[in-house]
């Protein structure tokens, strides 16, 4: 395969085996899309080098699997958002009570019969 261009559609429908696959690995399917297009990308720079020793869909899914592993590798040692920020400053809970007027009260049902509505709209 070394004289041919990358094949497209062979990539193509290995896609959504891969994508089940990352998500298994990944746990999250906005990580796996990720994976599947890095793996896209993967493939078609490294097409010259495959040797098809294996198959091509061997091949392509040990990409995945180590792409899948770096990226499990790598969030260990992301900082989480809580980590970058002092605590909160304590809130003071309050002293005056609010005119009624200040209040939200609940909702209007808008759900059942739009003749209900309209008879409801017009009685206020």
């Amino acid at each position: 395969m070394n004289e041919t261009a990358f094949d497209e559609p062979l990539f193509a429908s290995l896609k959504p085996g891969l994508t089940s696959f990352c998500y298994r690995m990944l746990g999250s399917m906005d990580d796996a899309d990720d994976a599947v297009q890095e793996t896209s990308i993967r493939v078609w720079q490294s097409w010259s080098t495959f040797r098809q020793d294996s198959s091509f869909k061997t091949w392509v899914y040990r990409i995945a699997s180590n792409l899948c592993l770096d990226k499990l590798r790598q969030s260990k040692r992301r900082a989480l958002p809580v980590d970058l920020f002092d605590p909160a400053v304590a809130i003071v809970e309050p002293r005056d009570t609010l005119p009624d007027s200040a209040w939200i009260w609940p909702s209007p049902d808008f759900g059942g019969n739009p003749e209900d509505r309209l008879a409801r709209r017009l009685s206020f």
